[in-house]
């Protein structure tokens, strides 16, 4: 089976961190985004994958060449110059590859989670629809856009696109993962150029009539990890062991129970680690520092100072004298 992650937005919520590395491409504890999202399909049987990019295409480039590697995945890079094509246009632009008459996936490449795609394929194939759409309960409050399934769980509205509501209709929304399950039916109405794979294909897709099913996927977790916030959730969560998720630590060593320190890092033996913490490859931790408890150092930062309940950016520095207590450090 093949499938695609879309790996090409700009990720202007996550500046200054993406000013010089693209979202995907972002580390998460010794992994990365796109990592955790090919291990995602690679558990779903996938083998071979298109990932593609646009902004800081070489740091993409690199760290989905570097996981295919470790997973064993056929890679094809699709690069997207001078401008940015969309979720709808980045399917267009693959569509040699990825239109071979069955069914393939696509992931949106800024989410992190554990669900197993497997489900959906199979309720895919059960539906008998052209598109699966997997789904999770929408959280109280939280600002995306509803995706609308009638009874038959079939998908009515997306963030209200698609058909107009019938008399007395109920339906029931919830929040959409960045997962779909698609045929190739779906490049039937996406257009030539920049477009959204869900209003301009889904969505225009329902409104002739089409069947677009909605797989509600209630187990596991799941984040957008779009925001600082939600990166350091994410990294927290991870360190904490809230995803079941293999080799999240990547080479990472447990020196002792609770205790993750990369081969390539540089710890002072008068530094303080206190479990659970991670510190990543590249890591200098000065001497009287005192990383954790529940501190991620992440690729390339520096600490002389003090870190708990917080993670530390990508070549960002702590000094002596600092403390950092929750949140996330630049």
């Amino acid at each position: 089976m093949i499938a695609m992650v879309l790996a090409a937005g700009l990720g202007t919520r996550l500046r200054p961190l993406t000013e010089r590395i693209a979202k995907p491409a972002l580390p998460l504890l010794g992994t990365t985004l796109l990592e955790n999202d090919l291990r995602l399909l690679v558990r779903a049987g996938v083998d071979e994958v298109v990932v593609n990019a646009h902004h800081l295409p070489a740091t993409v480039a690199a760290a989905a060449r570097a996981a295919a590697d470790r997973l064993g995945l056929r890679l094809h890079l699709s690069f997207e110059a001078p401008d940015v094509l969309g979720t709808g246009g980045a399917l267009v632009a693959a569509r040699p590859l990825l239109d071979r008459g069955g069914p393939f996936l696509l992931v949106n490449g800024d989410v992190l989670t554990d669900l197993d795609p497997r489900a959906a394929l199979a309720a895919h194939e059960a539906s008998g629809a052209d598109a699966t759409m997997v789904l999770r309960p929408m959280p109280e409050g939280a600002p995306y856009g509803a995706v609308e399934i009638d009874g038959a769980d079939r998908v009515v509205r997306i963030a209200g696109h698609g058909r107009a509501p019938s008399p007395g209709e109920r339906t029931r929304a919830f929040l959409f993962t960045g997962i779909h399950v698609l045929s190739p039916a779906i490049f039937s109405v996406l257009p030539a150029g920049p477009g959204c794979v869900n209003r301009q294909g889904h969505a225009a897709w329902i409104a002739r009539g089409g069947h677009v099913h909605g797989h509600v996927e209630p187990r596991g977790r799941w984040s957008d990890v779009g925001t600082p916030e939600r990166y350091t959730e994410a990294n927290l969560d991870l360190l904490d062991g809230a995803y079941d998720l293999p080799s999240p630590h990547g080479a990472a060593r447990e020196r002792s129970p609770g205790v993750w320190v990369d081969p390539a890092a540089r710890v002072d033996a008068r530094a303080t680690l206190e479990a659970p913490c991670f510190v990543g490859a590249g890591v200098e931790v000065a001497a009287g520092a005192v990383v954790g408890p529940r501190a991620v150092l992440l690729a390339g930062s520096a600490c002389a100072g003090r870190v708990r309940d917080a993670v530390v950016a990508p070549g960002a520095s702590v000094p002596a004298g600092a403390t950092i207590d929750r949140g996330l450090a630049f």
